[in-house]
């Protein structure tokens, strides 16, 4: 299997040198590139340029003013050169102010490459080769689990990100059909996963893709190979409209908070226990007049369903199932 090398450096001085940053592909098949660079104590990015086997481009003209910059290649739609640092992107051409909250703009949070360019070149030229043999420019290895099915059952789900900490081990958590997964930083998952999920906020959807390593009751483990943020749909919107603290209009002790896929319940301020959330079309045998959200008790396992009647940014009205209560809350400010 070939192994990427990512070549870089100045031009020949023999040869006539032209300001600016000069991508060349010689990878020997077409390559889609974006580059990031700071701004006036803002990030931008910027993409596509398409760059044939064979050719060059140059993304940034005229003399260099920085001496860092970012790139991301794509081959064929997947990633071909990516690295830790996290920029917004867009499958179409696109300039982009900010490296933060991609997906509630619309964009995609994809892993760029650091590229130093040195202190006074005004001249740089990236070269992106196909070799067999690595070198000190090569991009960074994946880990050995990167072939699906070494560390268990492949899996990839669209799911919502819970959250990263990194308290006694570096992790992150997500939600997918009232489970919860976790991802750990043990040198199997790639250090770029990480870096993305750690600038994304809570309850931001995501496509996943790696090994399910072990299945518990209601958490899972899984190691990962690649995350995305992937476009909301009506249902991750409509989680996101639950997001907040609320109280029963019957019983104002009976309170909850939504953050992410989570609902920490209590009653009387005495925590009553957490549910995972999914909000689906389908719950149990209950199909069609929804759309339904499913809790699951974190500590029983126990199963609930309820239809979403109504719910806007201050009321929720739920229909519990399959005895029809009517269930309404308003939002604490």
């Amino acid at each position: 299997m070939k192994h990427i090398l990512i070549a870089a450096g100045l031009g020949l001085a023999a040869l006539p040198a032209f300001a600016g940053l000069e991508v060349c592909n010689k990878a020997g098949q077409s390559l889609s590139l974006a580059i990031g660079y700071s701004s006036d104590g803002d990030w931008v990015s910027e993409g596509w340029w398409n760059i044939p086997a064979g050719a060059c481009k140059t993304p940034v003209s005229g003399d260099l003013k920085k001496r860092y910059y970012y790139y991301r290649a794509n081959a064929s739609g997947r990633a071909f050169a990516s690295g830790d640092y996290t920029f917004c992107t867009s499958s179409e051409p696109f300039t982009i102010h900010g490296d933060t909250q991609c997906g509630p703009r619309g964009y995609e949070t994809q892993g760029f490459r650091k590229l130093d360019t040195g202190e006074t070149a005004t001249h740089f030229t990236l070269t992106l080769n196909a070799a067999a043999e690595t070198s000190a420019k090569q991009a960074p290895a994946q880990p050995q689990g990167s072939t699906p099915g070494t560390f268990g059952e492949p899996y990839s789900d669209n799911v919502t990100l819970q959250g990263c900490s990194s308290e006694s081990q570096r992790e992150c958590s997500f939600h997918a059909g009232g489970t919860k997964f976790f991802v750990r930083d043990d040198g199997r998952t790639p250090q770029f996963v990480f870096s993305v999920m750690e600038t994304l906020d809570t309850g931001t959807p995501m496509t996943v893709e790696g090994d399910l390593e072990a299945v518990y009751d209601r958490t899972a483990d899984v190691v990962l190979r690649d995350v995305s943020v992937r476009s909301w749909n009506e249902h991750d919107g409509l989680l996101n409209k639950l997001q907040g603290h609320w109280y029963s209009e019957d019983d104002p002790n009976v309170q909850f908070t939504v953050l992410g896929a989570e609902r920490d319940n209590s009653y009387d301020g005495a925590y009553a226990g957490r549910d995972y959330l999914a909000v689906s079309e389908q719950c149990f045998n209950f199909e069609g007049g929804g759309p339904y959200l499913y809790a699951r008790e974190e500590e029983t396992g126990e199963d609930y369903c309820y239809v979403i009647d109504y719910v806007d940014h201050l009321e929720l009205t739920l229909m519990y199932l399959p005895r029809g209560n009517i269930l309404r809350y308003r939002k604490l400010d």
